[in-house]
């Protein structure tokens, strides 16, 4: 079983894919050949290409080989981090834990912020109830803060530290 397959291709290497009435890049095409001659079905919504895609929730661009969230994502994540780090706030353990997941998500592009959850997670160890209202610390308001600020102000991911690599100065 195969639910994605990625790959490369210059964007002048087109060929014509007869079943879907349009051209995608040569090895997309060669591939969704094969699969024909051994009967393997596929559909034409799923044959993506371009830059960037989204992948899983991010945009990645091998163009540019970078990854983000998508802005509205990223403003979405950013308000929200700022709407739970109101002073005086009470929010439920599954809300902290929700919250948790999603920045968890958002580190495969925002690695370095990793610390940004210390203090959720000393806050919410050992918690079992899930509705259980808890209280906002100065050190969750603190780190939440400082995450949507470096969100808000990240690119997102490079996938390499120089596009233009030389020996003698790297």
């Amino acid at each position: 079983y195969m639910d994605d397959s990625f790959s490369f291709e210059l964007a002048n290497r087109r060929l014509y894919y007869a079943p879907y009435q349009c051209y995608f890049p040569a090895k997309q095409t060669r591939l969704l050949q094969l699969w024909d001659d051994i009967g393997l079905p596929h559909d034409k919504p799923k044959q993506l290409f371009g830059s960037p895609l989204t992948v899983i929730g991010f945009d990645v661009d091998p163009n540019c080989m970078s990854a983000t969230l998508p802005t509205h994502k990223k403003d979405e994540l950013v308000a929200h981090l700022r709407t739970f780090a109101g002073k005086g706030y009470r929010w439920s353990l599954r809300e902290f834990q929700q919250l948790a997941g999603w920045c968890e998500w958002s580190f495969n592009v925002f690695p370095l912020l990793k610390p940004g959850l210390s203090a959720i997670y000393e806050k919410i160890s050992e918690k079992t109830q899930p509705f259980a209202r808890l209280h906002v610390n100065n050190a969750i308001i603190r780190e939440l803060l400082w995450m949507a600020d470096h969100i808000e102000h990240s690119s997102g991911l490079l996938f390499y530290k120089s596009l233009d690599f030389d020996p003698k100065s790297d």
